[in-house]
């Protein structure tokens, strides 16, 4: 596995995930913007308080996205020898991108999970090196090699 190109796209989608933010807010924004020199009923501003709030929470979700993206550059992709934040690792039934959690997608022909250390499945697999197994959720999993 090439860990650059998968950390360019893990990269790229959560700038997909921001700009998608940033279009549902214009959006919302946009019905949040009434015209003062129309004629208004009372569902007009219901409407427009609806969608003010849906605006902030929109917000906030845009806001973690931006973390989450300083969070996913800071991590350091260099090669490893056991399982920790930047690691890939794969086993006989998942391939592990360690540090960032993100749902399952494939890449140069492999499914891939992302698994962030406040994951319930990393205490069970964190420090774990090449060969060595681990339980979670009724399943064994062996490490075949780490990146």
């Amino acid at each position: 596995m090439n860990k650059v190109t998968l950390r360019e796209a893990l990269i790229a989608e959560q700038e997909q995930v921001i700009n998608e933010l940033n279009e549902k807010i214009n959006y919302t924004h946009s019905m949040v913007d009434i015209d003062e020199s129309d004629t208004i009923d009372p569902e007009d501003r219901s409407h427009q308080y609806e969608s003010g709030e849906m605006e902030q929470l929109i917000r906030t979700q845009l806001q973690k996205a931006k973390i989450d993206l300083e969070h996913l550059r800071s991590i350091d992709f260099d090669a490893k020898s056991k399982v920790e934040a930047g690691a890939f690792v794969q086993t006989e039934k998942f391939n592990f991108v360690i540090g960032f959690p993100v749902v399952p997608f494939d890449l140069e022909g492999m499914h891939i999970v992302g698994v962030s250390e406040a994951s319930p499945i990393f205490p069970f697999m964190s420090g774990k090196t090449t060969g060595d197994s681990f339980e979670f959720g009724g399943k064994t999993y062996t490490i075949k090699a780490i990146y």
